[in-house]
């Protein structure tokens, strides 16, 4: 049995990478595609009908799965839609614009009992994925300090496409400037490891660009009772200083990752690296993952879930108000 899938908007970034994903898993029908850009006409051969209206894509053709790729205000109204139409949503990141389309969101798959998935790239990451589950067993004793750094150049400099580009710097679609387009990859992390935070402190500003954004570099400091998270994230990185990251700090050990491997430096002992463990079967992709999910009835977890990107939404809000 043909699983139906329709794509909601193309004009965020990783949504080709997440076609492919997607095209290779043989139950899946690519069905439909919507969006009102030219970008239409890229993904239309892939597709067995096209659409420049989202919602009569919904109301047509009744999908079973619904990804969502725009403009982070447009995604979380489609996730609303599409699960509302029946159909389990899955949403790349981050969740959405604000606090108030998330809450909306999440509300809407706890009343309708669709499953809503929340796409975080790098939680397909073997070394990410080892490192928090070495974490969490204890493995590095009582963590006190959890660190993660992510970004690039900008946008507009690295050449994203300028559909993209385009709602990424505009604060009402994106929510804000580097802080929400990267600020969340740390916030989930954070949440997943240590929960949620006594208090979120930000500063954020337009530091290297010579035209008008709302910020392409922010830092945020999570409060813990015996612990503190510090997240940054950036459009304004050359290159990179070559550390291990994310980077966890233990009463028993440092670990962090370097070049897809685990440094691990314990008490009394010289650092080492080690090689992650693969991903199992159904966890190695979002498509496989949710799909599983799907099968399973079951709901996405850790970062996948849509109640800790929601946590994850309520950090990023608070940082706002303190820049």
């Amino acid at each position: 049995m043909s699983v139906k899938l329709c794509v909601a908007g193309l004009t965020h970034g990783h949504v080709w990478g997440l076609i492919d994903t997607w095209a290779d898993q043989p139950e899946v029908e690519l069905t439909a595609v919507a969006d009102s850009t030219p970008l239409l006409e890229k993904a239309r051969a892939r597709f067995q009908r096209a659409y420049d209206d989202w919602r009569m894509m919904l109301q047509t053709e009744q999908p079973d799965i619904v990804l969502a790729c725009a403009d982070n205000r447009t995604s979380a109204q489609i996730a609303i839609a599409g699960l509302e139409a029946g159909a389990h949503v899955m949403v790349e990141k981050p969740m959405a614009a604000d606090l108030t389309d998330a809450q909306a969101m999440w509300e809407t798959a706890q009343r309708t009992g669709r499953l809503l998935m929340i796409n975080w790239p790098t939680r397909w990451n073997p070394a990410y994925q080892a490192l928090f589950r070495r974490a969490r067993a204890g493995e590095f004793g009582q963590i006190f300090e959890f660190r993660f750094r992510i970004g690039h150049a900008g946008p507009r400099e690295i050449g994203c496409d300028p559909y993209f580009v385009e709602w990424l710097y505009d604060e009402h679609l994106n929510g804000g400037g580097a802080l929400i387009d990267f600020g969340g990859y740390g916030a989930v992390m954070a949440i997943d490891l240590l929960g949620m935070p006594e208090s979120v402190l930000a500063t954020r500003g337009n530091f290297t660009k010579p035209y008008a954004i709302s910020d392409d570099h922010a830092v945020l400091v999570l409060r813990y009772p015996r612990a503190v998270a510090v997240l940054e994230a950036t459009w304004a990185q050359m290159g990179t200083d070559g550390a291990p990251n994310p980077i966890i700090y233990g009463t028993e050990a440092t670990a962090g990752v370097l070049d897809g491997k685990l440094r691990i430096h314990r008490r009394g002992e010289s650092p080492v690296m080690e090689e992650p463990e693969p991903l199992p079967v159904g966890e190695r992709n979002p498509a496989e993952y949710f799909l599983r999910c799907i099968r399973e009835n079951r709901a996405p977890e850790g970062v996948l879930s849509p109640e800790v990107s929601l946590q994850a939404q309520a950090v990023l809000e608070r940082a706002k108000l303190t820049t």
